[in-house]
């Protein structure tokens, strides 16, 4: 019996190896064979074929394989294909899953590829809004359901606006095309691959201001330029948001690998980090807040007045006003009061049949004010809550604003009374740094809009503590200057704006390409839960400023 058993293991090392196994397939016949120490690969042979020119296989072998129900079951078992795990690639950034991304900040990582088997890949990308690229993004979406009305009965219409700010990528690993060529690839045996890379969150830019020291001497110019080179960090763009229903704004990562032939390969999913823009609050200064709480629109039921020390806040502070409440009648009298700090998520963009409107309010405090007099004047303070508090800020289509809410309830009449319920908002402004702090960030004051500047998020080498300058700027700026400046005589001098090409060192490198996406559809049988309500439309009226 067992001499029958080494005759069928020199049958299978007699037979040619199969070639390796394709990506993510396993052959009908595959056997898994286990590595000694190996937990995370699995190779595979070709099961044993018996051809006519081995030996025959004796009654002794047949009678073991299925004499035995335990080693029947077993020798089964060994013949059946074992799933395998799929390739993996995923990222992981420095300082865990809780990362925060912020003005002038560098972001570092790395990218985890764990291969099952080998595959061929052209290169591998990280990009910041893909690896082996990378890919960074920030993208801001804006989405309504409207009610189409017109008679022509298509019903609801879905209404989609995405807006992506920018979009760097780095390739960690592999070969680069160009306009010219084709684009080769290679093998990437089975195993565990880690890619470091690191993104600079705003880029530093350099402006140059020319002092030009022009005389004419004999038809020859003699000039002096002088270079003055300013860094500062580029802009805020928007902080990452999710409400209202159907709105968002969203800074995304996501890596893949190019297979070969321009095919597709591994991708990872899209990691989305929260991204908070330096915003400074104002300075500290008094303001009165004045209101009159009417009755059906008409009836004059109190004067209010609200004197607040300062007009904007941050998390975290102290937020403390006087309220002082004067009743006009004498049959009515203040019965209670009641705060509520909200936060107003709104978004608006431009359909066919005007501006769509959504809007949602959350309640972030609320509270009640103690009152003893008819004649209110009593101090108002709170804290603001660092949950569910983000900066105010508006984009094209979002904007998120806060206020204090008063409710204040009133009980009228004699023998009969009757309450009514009056309400007056105050706007505040959120920040996230206080004004005494402004000193201390550097270059806070050279910060710019994202609207007005075309600087983007770049990746530079990992292996860097920051981005090297670029200083073979300067020099074809200055050569362009000079070439400019020394004319041969009888040409006229140089106007400031007569440059035919503009030096490389006044255009930004990293210049980020905004782009819009509008996608429209029917709205029948597509399903966006309870919050995604129909918007409010006003007809005729095109309007994309707030």
């Amino acid at each position: 019996m067992y001499q029958g058993r080494a005759r069928a293991a020199s049958v299978s090392t007699n037979t040619p190896s199969a070639p390796p196994p394709s990506h993510n397939h396993i052959g009908r016949n595959a056997i898994p064979i286990s590595r000694a120490g190996d937990h995370t690969s699995t190779s595979f042979v070709p099961a044993p074929s018996l051809s006519t020119s081995a030996p025959s296989v004796g009654p002794s072998l047949i009678s073991f394989f299925h004499g035995n129900s335990h080693d029947s079951r077993s020798k089964e078992s060994v013949h059946l294909p074992i799933d395998v795990p799929p390739s993996t690639i995923g990222i992981e950034f420095e300082g865990g899953t809780h990362v925060i991304i912020r003005p002038d900040r560098i972001i570092r990582g790395r990218v985890v590829l764990d291969l099952q088997e080998r595959i061929l890949a052209t290169r591998i990308r990280v990009k910041a809004g893909y690896p082996t690229i990378i890919l960074f993004k920030g993208v801001e979406s804006a989405m309504v359901r409207v009610d189409d009305t017109n008679g022509d009965g298509k019903g609801e219409w879905i209404n989609h606006a995405i807006t992506t700010y920018f979009e760097t990528e780095w390739k960690l690993w592999g070969n680069d095309g160009s306009a010219f060529s084709q684009c080769g690839w290679d093998e990437m045996d089975a195993g565990r691959y880690t890619y470091p890379f690191a993104l600079k969150v705003i880029p530093r830019i350099y402006r140059y201001t020319f002092f030009y020291n022009i005389s004419f001497l004999a038809h020859n110019v003699i000039s002096n330029a002088t270079f003055k080179k300013n860094k500062f960090p580029n802009c805020n763009y928007p902080p990452s948001i999710e409400e209202p229903a159907g709105f968002h704004i969203r800074f995304i990562w996501s890596t893949q690998i190019d297979g070969p032939g321009l095919e597709s390969s591994l991708k990872s999913k899209d990691y989305v980090t929260p991204y908070r823009p330096v915003l400074i609050s104002t300075p500290d200064k008094e303001w009165i807040f004045k209101s009159t709480l009417v009755k059906d629109r008409r009836t004059p039921l109190a004067e209010v007045q609200a004197k607040l020390d300062r007009q904007s806040y941050c998390p975290d502070e102290a937020c403390g006003l006087q309220l002082t409440i004067a009743i006009l009648h004498a049959d009515t009298k203040c019965v209670g009061i009641q705060y509520k700090f909200r936060k107003h998520h709104e978004g608006k963009m431009l359909v066919q049949q005007g501006t769509a409107f959504r809007d949602h309010v959350r309640v972030v405090l609320q509270g009640t004010v103690p009152f003893k007099d008819t004649h209110i004047s009593e101090h108002v303070a709170f804290k603001i809550p660092t949950r569910l508090v983000s900066p105010s800020f508006l984009t094209r289509h979002t904007r998120v604003r806060y206020d204090i809410l008063f409710q204040v309830t009133t009980a009228h009449g004699h023998l009969f009374k009757t309450n009514h319920v009056s309400e007056f908002a105050i706007p505040i402004t959120i920040a996230n740094l206080p004004y005494d702090q402004l000193l201390r960030v550097p270059r806070a004051t050279m910060v710019e809009h994202y609207q007005n500047s075309v600087a983007s998020p770049f990746f530079f080498e990992p292996s860097l503590e920051e981005p090297p300058e670029d200083t073979d700027g300067d020099i074809e700026a200055m050569a362009a200057i000079t070439d400019d400046l020394t004319r041969t005589p009888g040409e006229e001098p140089p106007s400031y704006f007569s440059l035919e090409q503009q030096p490389s060192q006044f255009r930004n490198k990293r210049e980020r390409k905004e782009r819009t996406v509008y996608l429209s559809r029917s709205a029948k049988g597509v399903h966006f839960g309870v919050d995604m309500v129909d918007a409010k439309v006003v007809s005729g009226i095109y309007d994309e400023d707030w």
